[in-house]
């Protein structure tokens, strides 16, 4: 028996309606949030279809985070994630955790970040361990897990191979590099971390701040050289002036041209070089004061 014309029309657009409830989603979405300037939102991701999501990071412990999530899970006909992948430990990211509890997700994270996490998102106290290499298939999408240190020890990234996407915390941000200092970073894994991103086919990175990234090898080339450049102009200074505390240092390097409330980030970030130098045995520390190894 033909279909009528009508009936034909509806069918087509109910498949068509099908379809792209089914297509996967990978939605940036900013939540605001205390972060540390320039910006004033972190970004959490939602990835997956009317079937089945998950979550990465989420955001700060206040309302709007939930409120924003749920606007963007409803915009996109998206289903409410019942898995959460937090990169990293850090307030700006995992917090939000609390703000989500009715959801009853499975949070996951890297070993090393696992006690750092549970302080952070407590009265949540289970987590699922995420391990380099492993594989998650949310809604048909195979998402490789990478471990990424460097921002933190056990700081993770997603690497979306079919979509050539890679979800990088806070190893990148749109807008100049992430701080990398003690206790919680360490610049030898972050440079290690960098030259791995490289090798990936990517052609967009989803950042912990600000928007898509769209010339990924490009910003991960700049701040590997950003941090290659520091190093070098710390052997320089330290050449120069013989001794320098990190604090002497952080300022003959920024000069006053970094605004006052990430002027304690920058000093750790001017740390981090430095342990990273004692460790290639090309500086040393004595009573609080670093010079170049003769």
């Amino acid at each position: 028996m033909k279909m009528n014309m009508l009936t034909k029309d509806l069918f087509h657009e109910r498949m068509r309606s099908l379809q792209k409830d089914r297509t996967i989603k990978i939605i940036r979405v900013p939540i605001q949030t205390p972060t540390l300037w320039p910006h004033t939102e972190t970004n959490c991701y939602l990835i997956g279809n009317d079937k089945e999501s998950l979550l990465v990071d989420a955001g700060y412990d206040h309302q709007t985070t939930k409120k924003e999530l749920e606007r963007a899970i409803l915009e996109n006909s998206l289903a409410k994630p019942k898995s959460i992948i937090l990169t990293h430990s850090h307030p700006d990211h995992a917090l939000g955790v609390r703000q989500l509890i009715d959801w009853s997700p499975i949070v996951y994270c890297h070993n090393d970040e696992k006690q750092a996490i549970m302080a952070a998102i407590s009265p949540v106290n289970e987590l699922s361990i995420l391990n380099d290499d492993d594989i998650i298939r949310i809604a048909g999408l195979d998402i490789t897990v990478i471990h990424t240190p460097g921002h933190t020890a056990g700081h993770l990234s997603l690497y979306i191979a079919s979509e050539e996407i890679l979800i990088a915390g806070d190893n990148i941000v749109t807008d100049g590099t992430t701080w990398i200092g003690p206790p919680d970073g360490d610049m030898t894994d972050y440079v290690h971390t960098l030259n791995r991103l490289k090798q990936l086919k990517i052609t967009k990175i989803g950042p912990g701040h600000g928007e898509w990234v769209l010339n990924p090898h490009e910003q991960i080339e700049f701040v590997l050289e950003r941090r290659l450049y520091r190093e070098s102009q710390i052997k320089s200074l330290l050449k120069e002036h013989k001794q320098l505390t990190s604090n002497r240092l952080t300022n003959l390097i920024y000069k006053n041209t970094i605004h006052p409330s990430i002027y304690e980030v920058a000093k750790r970030t001017t740390e981090a070089h430095l342990i990273k130098l004692m460790k290639e045995d090309h500086v040393s520390l004595k009573d609080s004061v670093y010079s170049l190894r003769s």
